[in-house]
């Protein structure tokens, strides 16, 4: 059995010092070193090895550390022996367990070999033949079976195929409705590309596209949130995700109300579809997003304008045009019913024509911010004003009240030249002009830009003028010219003077970069005699009853001018009569003064004649009336008389305003 172990141990080297310094290194390691070294112990130690023996050294007057490193020294070749013989042992027995697995593989082919190797315990358990390591030399695989595997592999080939087949059939479709749903896609963004709409990338998403709807000038609230991406649903259409548009649709709506009664409203239009051309949602899109800026900007207005009977909530802005008529501003949602208007019978359209100014003024204020942003080279020194509300509330109050009082103003001069006639001034007449939009053009540029149409339409807009000119005798006559007053407050300015306005006054007041500021200058209210050094025939209103500067101190409304032109109209009259008295009565002492009854024409004896314009109490139409005053006594008391004549009310003999006035002057009753 010792013949057929095969295993060794490993070759151990000699143990000698190879070298010099690996002996000094040995002998300074060893207890003492070199200095318990002599050449006596040398002799001893050589001849004590070579008789097989080895003589304990004895003790000598070494350290402490030595002696301890001696004792020590067998105790530790003890361990190392044990160490030693549990190694063997090990590989003893791993040998042993490696010797019994090769007998046992080897115990079926060469049972005689592997009985003399194989230990008893192993041959009691296991027995011989357990094991083998030969190939058998039958195979399992028949010629029924490879034809087996043949088919198999054949059908599973063809099914291989078939499915790659279905896959590419699949993937064709796919790609088809890929196609078909990019087409689609694509065709939707170009057809929003030709209608003039922006298509760009998302900020935020550069793979994305994106259209842009909104305005570039708008309201930081408003101009972020002017684009839209757009997403491409399953079957190829596009959705526009509107963020803080929403997918609602918005309007401004109008309501004119009387005494808590719709009688007009501005028209919404109807909501369009959700299968509706992209071209048409994006149009939607820009509309709801343009009235929503409306609506914030018109609030924000509406907390400055509390002077002008404008107040706001949080659903509504309420104009109270009169004590009666109330104007209604609403954001309605177009999906909802609109059933306010089937109780409306007369539709006057004012709330229409509210609607579309004040979109028109919101575009107009984009445009001046697009002109700022781009002219001003550094920003001005305050730049709180660029931050201030846009006018269009207040235009459209300024407006309203510039019609009614320009209404009231025709309707007044009508009036009052129908009772001069009726008196018998024959000369009296009125006529109303417009501003020609001439002057205006002629300095602006002739080539087109930019600015010429901003100054333009700021004329347009802020502007507004009406002419009257009042003849009441060949030698009185009044111009008036009422202007509307957007900012810094509402009303309509009313300028009166004794000679024409120029017809340049307008234009030379506008300026292109406050286009609400009308206030203008000095030159550009006077009349055209006062600029231009014109002669015109003298007018005794100009020493008798002079209007004030319509440059620098206009009529502030139409209530004072009236009351003006009605006074004027009374002097002038009074003025005109006189003088005719005058002359057909041949007398140099009848004149015109001012009286405590107030202005009317005297005589040296003290006669008395004045003309009242009023209106009368029972129709309240103007009435002009010749009155005069004479003492009586009654009953022992002196009582003043008041007589009138009616220019309305003939009188019986047929006698007019001049004969009777001849009548009181020679003290005729």
């Amino acid at each position: 059995m010792s013949s057929s172990f095969s295993l060794r141990p490993w070759p151990v080297g000699d143990k000698k010092p190879k070298t010099l310094a690996e002996f000094i290194a040995r002998v300074n390691a060893r207890p003492g070193g070199f200095r318990n070294l002599s050449e006596a112990k040398l002799r001893e130690q050589i001849a004590a090895q070579e008789n097989g023996r080895m003589e304990v050294d004895e003790p000598s007057d070494s350290d402490p550390e030595d002696e301890e490193a001696t004792v020590d020294k067998p105790k530790d070749a003890m361990v190392a022996r044990e160490e030693f013989l549990r190694n063997i042992d090990s590989a003893h027995q791993s040998s042993l367990l490696v010797l019994d697995m090769v007998s046992l593989l080897i115990s079926k082919e060469k049972p005689t070999v592997a009985e003399s190797t194989l230990s008893p315990t192993l041959r009691e358990i296991a027995g011989i033949g357990t094991l083998g390591a030969t190939k058998l030399k039958d195979s399992n695989i028949t010629e029924a079976r490879r034809q087996d595997d043949i088919t198999v592999a054949t059908g599973w080939r063809l099914m291989g195929i078939n499915n790659m087949v279905d896959s590419v059939v699949l993937a064709a479709e796919k790609l088809e409705n890929e196609i078909h749903r990019e087409t689609k896609y694509w065709a939707d963004v170009l057809a929003v590309s030709e209608s003039g709409w922006n298509i760009c990338a998302l900020p935020h998403e550069p793979h994305t596209l994106g259209v842009r709807f909104g305005f570039a000038e708008a309201a930081p609230e408003f101009r972020n949130s002017s684009i839209a991406p757009l997403r491409r649903n399953d079957d190829g259409s596009i959705r526009l995700d509107l963020g803080r548009v929403g997918g609602g649709s918005q309007r401004i709506r109008i309501t004119r109300k009387k005494n808590g009664v719709i009688v007009d409203q501005s028209p919404l239009p109807g909501r369009i579809p959700d299968d509706a051309p992209l071209q048409d949602r994006v149009l939607e899109a820009r509309n709801t997003a343009y009235h929503q800026e409306l609506w914030y900007e018109i609030n924000r207005e509406a907390r400055t304008l509390l002077s002008s009977d404008v107040y706001s909530d949080a659903s509504s802005i309420t104009w109270k045009q009169d004590s009666e008529t109330d104007i209604v501003f609403t954001l309605e949602d177009l999906a909802e019913p609109d059933n306010a208007k089937e109780n409306i019978s007369v539709v006057q359209l004012c709330c229409t024509t509210y609607y579309v100014y004040m979109q028109f003024l919101l575009f107009q204020g984009h445009r001046q911010n697009y002109h700022r942003r781009t002219t001003l080279t550094q920003l001005p020194p305050n730049r709180g004003t660029l931050q201030q509300p846009y006018a269009i509330i207040r235009a459209v109050v300024a407006n309203t009240g510039y019609y009614r009082d320009c209404k009231i103003m025709t309707d007044f001069l009508e009036d009052l030249v129908l009772t001069l006639r009726r008196a018998g001034i024959s000369t009296a007449s009125c006529k109303s002009t417009y501003q020609p939009l001439v002057p205006i053009l002629q300095q602006l540029s002739t080539r087109r830009n930019p600015k010429m149409e901003l100054n333009f339409i700021n004329h347009l807009v802020g502007r507004l003028e009406s002419m009257y000119e009042l003849n009441i005798t060949p030698e009185a006559r009044i111009f008036i010219r009422g202007r509307i007053a957007i900012v810094p407050f509402i009303g309509v300015l009313f300028g009166i003077s004794l000679t024409p306005f120029s017809a340049y006054n307008a234009s030379a007041a506008a300026n292109p970069n406050n286009p609400n500021n009308n206030s203008g200058d000095g030159n550009a209210n006077k009349p055209a005699t006062e600029q231009v050094g014109g002669q015109t025939p003298f007018n005794p209103l100009e020493i008798s009853y002079p209007p004030s500067d319509p440059g620098r101190d206009p009529y502030p409304n139409v209530s004072e001018a009236t009351y003006y032109i009605k006074q004027a109209t009374v002097h002038a009259v009074a003025q005109k009569l006189a003088d005719e008295a005058a002359q057909q009565m041949g007398r140099d002492d009848i004149d015109c003064a001012d009286t405590v009854r107030g202005f009317g024409i005297t005589d040296r004896d003290g006669r008395e004649a004045y003309i009242e314009i009023t209106p009368d109490e029972v129709d309240q139409q103007m009435v002009l009336r010749l009155c005069s005053y004479s003492q009586r006594r009654i009953d022992g008391n002196v009582r003043v008389h008041r007589w009138a004549w009616r220019a309305d009310q003939d009188d019986k003999t047929g006698r007019n305003i001049k004969q009777v006035l001849r009548m009181i002057l020679r003290g005729q009753s």
